[in-house]
């Protein structure tokens, strides 16, 4: 696993051993900033359930200001943490935030942590594909604070798994899928 463009082009990028992590393919990666780029520059970017962060450094790489990463697993933060170190960042960067919670507490309890003042431009919400957690994730995103107005929510699931048109405030609007995998963009409506 490698960054794909931008200023950390061909960096190696570790991933845990084992099938419990799954990380996003170079393909879907492509298309997710290929269909996102407008948003993408020095945009506030929040990635959901970062598994080994791939998603969210790969938007540093490409022009975003800042990423916030959030992963539940103590063991993929220690990932992220080397996979940023291997990019010449660090925790501490200005740029980055590695938030080690359940992502049902950024949705209903947001910990003490600051938010961009009008949100995220961007979110990329990837969770484990049987964990149960797209209705209530995407309610509680719907009901958040955390996208801005104008921005855009890309969900990585399963092309079985059929994610609903709406979800409170939030309206898809495009939907692709590469093999099993599937992507629903969302914005405010």
């Amino acid at each position: 696993m490698r960054i794909i463009a931008g200023k950390f082009k061909g960096r190696p990028l570790a991933a845990p051993k084992g099938r419990t992590v799954r990380p996003t393919s170079a393909r879907v990666k492509e298309s997710v900033f290929s269909i996102l780029r407008e948003w993408l520059i020095d945009a506030n970017f929040l990635d959901l359930c970062a598994g080994t962060g791939s998603l969210g450094i790969e938007a540093l790489s490409r022009g975003a200001k800042h990423v916030t990463f959030v992963e539940a697993a103590r063991r993929c933060t220690r990932i992220i943490e080397r996979n940023l170190q291997g990019c010449g960042l660090s925790v501490q960067h200005s740029q980055v935030k590695l938030l080690h919670c359940d992502i049902e507490k950024v949705l209903s309890y947001p910990p003490k942590w600051e938010l961009p003042a009008t949100g995220f431009e961007l979110i990329y919400f990837d969770p484990p594909y049987h964990a149960g957690l797209y209705a209530g994730c995407l309610d509680g995103l719907a009901a958040s604070a955390l996208l801005h107005a104008s921005g855009r929510l890309a969900v990585e699931h399963s092309k079985r798994c059929s994610l609903p048109a709406t979800v409170g405030i939030l309206t898809k609007y495009r939907r692709e899928h590469y093999g099993d995998t599937a992507l629903s963009f969302y914005h405010v409506a």
